[in-house]
């Protein structure tokens, strides 16, 4: 018999919509209900049930999630914001119900970059360093250009993600920075084609249960920005430099480094449930620069391979089942594209 599952945060390109699409890959196996915020969320008319909640940060919110629990006999909720995730991993014992999350303790790696670069600068693991936007000067002293620009605060899909390659470009930018995301820049390090999506699955005890590398392709659907650049004074050739949009394509490989890697940082935070690691190969290392202890846009690609992170962590978080490694497709390339859904106006929730 189904059981029900509460999935939030279900627009288009939210995480509760690749929930929802990689469920989809488990069969009759859960019964999604579906919730956000705004009625045009193409989540809400993909599921047989579906509900408005108020936005994370709305007082009622923790009221409406209880209501709604109740009224569909939720089994378990699978938060699809980072805003909702944030909340739900340190509220979840206010509610009737399991809640599929990581640590509440981890989502500063995931919320806060400064914090992110002490912890792991303190766990002595390769990353990808910091500086305020008031020290951008002190990282073009240290590495020069190209630089990346990124917000600390709310970063899902690389929103407000920009790339540069000049003094003249760094002064334009400025003033369109939003000072309450705290921007901070980056050094644009590694090759272009050595830029990696990692999740690593650890039941709700903890133990690592199996990871899956994408080799990222930055092109079409997954790229944000692209430029061709000559390091100053050089006569060689031009380097072509991209950054993503956040949603993820490219290949399903086995990296045994990487996943190595990617696991035992797992295990060294205590990583119970999906985590999300973003990183780039340099120096014949990996270094990551994102930390997200949360399911990701991929969860569909995942689930398409074998992996279908949101039906086995269900079934460890309630069911306490044990895993082996999971077995999945690999030496494929994952192509995605936008998909649209018509909804008669008067059908619309309200």
């Amino acid at each position: 018999m189904s059981r029900t599952v509460l999935v939030t945060g279900c627009g288009g390109t939210g995480l509760g919509a690749a929930v929802l699409q990689a469920l989809a890959y488990s069969g009759d196996a859960w019964d999604p209900v579906a919730a956000d915020a705004h009625p045009f969320s193409w989540g809400l008319y993909r599921a047989a049930r579906a509900g408005l909640l108020p936005w994370a940060d709305d007082p009622g919110y923790l009221t409406a999630l209880q209501a709604m629990i109740a009224e569909h006999q939720i089994a378990a909720v699978i938060p699809g914001t980072e805003a909702e995730t944030v909340l739900l991993a340190e509220r979840r014992y206010q509610l009737q119900t399991t809640v599929i999350a990581n640590r509440a303790r981890l989502m500063p790696l995931m919320t806060d970059k400064e914090y992110a670069q002490r912890e792991l600068a303190r766990l002595a693991l390769p990353f990808v360093p910091s500086y305020p936007w008031a020290q951008r000067e002190r990282a073009i002293e240290d590495f020069g250009f190209p630089l990346v620009v990124k917000p600390t605060k709310t970063t899902s899909a690389s929103r407000g993600v920009f790339l540069v390659t000049s003094p003249n470009e760094l002064m334009i930018l400025g003033p369109l920075l939003q000072p309450s995301k705290a921007p901070v820049v980056q050094p644009y390090l590694g090759d272009v084609s050595a830029e990696y999506s990692v999740m690593v699955l650890s039941d709700r005890d903890g133990t690592v249960i199996d990871s899956l590398v994408i080799k990222r392709e930055l092109t079409g659907f997954s790229l944000r920005d692209e430029k061709m650049w000559r390091p100053p004074g050089s006569k060689g050739e031009r380097h072509r430099l991209a950054i993503s949009t956040g949603y993820t394509q490219g290949y399903i490989v086995r990296d045994a480094e990487i996943q190595g890697f990617a696991e035992q940082l797992a295990k060294t935070l205590g990583s119970c449930g999906p985590l999300d690691l973003q990183l780039r190969i340099h120096g014949g290392q990996p270094h990551l620069f994102e930390v997200q202890p949360r399911f990701s846009f991929s969860s569909p690609i995942r689930a398409a391979c074998g992996f279908n992170e949101p039906d086995v962590l269900l079934r460890s978080f309630l069911d306490g089942e044990e895993f082996g490694r999971l077995g999945y497709r690999d030496n494929v390339a994952a192509i995605r594209a936008f998909t649209q859904l018509l909804v008669p106006v008067d059908e619309m929730l309200r």
